[in-house]
């Protein structure tokens, strides 16, 4: 096949990661990939090494919306992200819920709020008023100039369903009749974010829970929804550990001649008083009988939140140890040879609602979590969570209680769980659907191939309702623009300040009443 030009839109540096091999493979058969990142990041060091080691991959800066229409066209897209929120389907999620409302316009979220608004015809009435709006509105042209200058024979997205931006670029595409695709970033995307509201030609997933997915909860055509499998994990299949279990405990600081526990911490929206949580269960474990008294315990903070860990005592409670100190992204060979070793040489790992369950997956072992009503909201109050405990036969094992889970987990240590075939099932399913010998990336590539040599599309027509809209939407656009932002909530401060504040103002008044019973006895 010929080389293919293709710009792929990710919304920042970060997501990278999850397409390394996919873009490895695309300069490998000689095709040539630009990489744009709608928002700034610190570092780029993924798509820097990209590029040195291809010279058919290129990366820099996608423009963004900038034009009169900017902040309607938000407004018009949150709007129908928040919708499916209203919907039965999210009634016990109210964590998602809350998070997909936040951004959306203050007058929609009153309108949903009475219960008659969020009956499905209701629902369904107004996300059709507010997708024939949003597609009335006019091309950016920054985002046009930038597409037509790429000259993309194929255009690919990612995450898409988080952050209103992207569609302006799948629509540039298909005004120049070049064809578009989603690439789902990771397991949890097409239930917790927001809807596929771009007209895309085509949406690659991991697998058929996924697939079943982007159809029923995003309308999506059938025959337009291809499962390649997970893409992001290909490595860890033939990934080795660099290090023996008694080297790696002396590194991070644990006994060498006991088994340990591993504790993968997860993201802060997942377990906002995760610290808190964890000496709690390292309490409960240093309870129990039989190897989890003195075993090790190797708890490893999540990247977006290892400051928390700076400050948090647990040493009283056995042998552990926090490490990386401030949490790691394992993007980097060194950064992924330690996060590859912690699980490689762990008897067990514990998480709350995490994607390293699914690494431990393909690294063979075991994993648990508690479900515990501090986290009902972001273990089955999501619905990718299911993926986890269900999948395949599921690769998580659940207990309702501290109880259940230290025996499971102490069974685990003492090495009598086997979960072998429910592990190869999860993958099979899950991970691998084509076939655990065979890597997702390749099969995606190749039908990255397959679409671009589609026949050209043709190019949409123009409605002449669209003006009439426009011109109809203009007071919407002018109060879009002048309406001020929202101010971001102030932080709230440390305990010992807001009792000192408190104390203070106690001072305060004291002395008030004591200068008006002064002034009363003086008159």
């Amino acid at each position: 096949m010929s080389s293919l030009q293709i710009l792929f839109v990710l919304r920042h540096s970060g997501y990278v990661r999850n397409f390394e091999t996919v873009v490895d493979q695309l300069a490998q058969r000689g095709h040539r990939v630009h990489l744009a990142f709608e928002l700034p990041r610190e570092s780029a060091e993924l798509a820097e090494a990209l590029a040195a080691r291809h010279a058919g991959v290129t990366w820099g800066r996608a423009p963004k919306r900038t034009d009169a229409w900017a902040s309607l066209t938000r407004d018009l897209r949150y709007g129908r992200d928040a919708l499916r929120y209203r919907s039965a389907l999210y009634r016990d999620a109210p964590k998602l819920t809350a998070r997909g409302l936040r951004r959306a316009p203050a007058t929609l979220r009153r309108l949903t709020t009475p219960t008659v608004m969020r009956r499905p015809r209701m629902l369904g009435a107004l996300h059709r008023v507010l997708r024939r709006l949003d597609a009335a509105i006019p091309p950016d042209p920054g985002i046009e100039a930038f597409v037509e200058g790429q000259s993309p024979d194929l255009l690919l997205v990612t995450p898409l369903v988080d952050g209103p931006s992207q569609e302006d670029f799948v629509r540039a595409a298909r005004r120049r009749g070049v064809p578009s695709a989603l690439c789902v970033a990771s397991w949890d995307n097409l239930t917790n974010k927001g809807l596929i509201k771009a007209p895309l030609e085509h949406v690659f997933v991991w697998n058929e829970p996924q697939r079943r997915e982007a159809i029923d909860l995003h309308g999506m055509s059938p025959d337009r929804v291809t499962a390649t499998g997970a893409h992001s994990y290909d490595h860890w299949f033939a990934w080795r550990t660099s290090s023996n279990r008694e080297a790696f405990c002396e590194q991070v600081g644990l006994p060498g001649d006991r088994p340990y526990v591993l504790y993968l911490c997860s993201s802060k929206f997942i377990a906002p008083t995760e610290p808190g949580f964890v000496r709690r269960w390292l309490t409960e474990l240093r309870a129990a009988t039989g190897p989890l008294r003195d075993c090790g315990v190797l708890v490893r903070p999540h990247p977006a939140s290892g400051g928390w860990w700076s400050e948090v005592d647990i040493d009283d409670l056995g042998p552990v140890a926090v490490w990386p100190p401030t949490g790691a992204d394992p993007r980097g060979a060194a950064a992924k040879a330690d996060y590859f070793d912690s699980m490689y040489h762990c008897a067990a790992a514990v998480g709350i609602n995490t994607s390293a369950i699914v690494e431990l997956s393909i690294i063979g072992r075991p994993a648990f979590t508690i479900l515990d009503p501090e986290f009902a909201d972001t273990q089955q109050g999501t619905i990718h969570f299911a993926h986890l405990t269900s999948a395949g036969g599921g690769a998580l094992t659940a207990a309702p209680d501290f109880a259940q889970h230290t025996a499971q987990l102490a069974a685990a240590v003492a090495g009598a769980k086997d979960l072998g075939r429910r592990r190869e099932d999860f993958l099979r399913e899950f991970i691998r659907p084509n076939g655990l010998e065979r890597p997702a990336a390749p099969r995606m590539v190749e039908a990255f191939e397959r679409l671009a040599a589609e026949t050209p599309l043709a190019l949409p027509a123009r409605d002449r309702v669209d003006a009439l809209l426009r011109f109809v939407m203009q007071p919407l656009v002018t109060r879009a623009r002048t309406r001020p932002k929202p101010r971001k909530a102030a932080k709230r401060r440390p305990m010992r300040h807001r009792l000192r504040r408190t104390h203070a103002a106690k001072l305060v008044r004291c002395q008030h009443k004591r200068l008006r019973e002064f002034a009363r006895q003086g008159s």
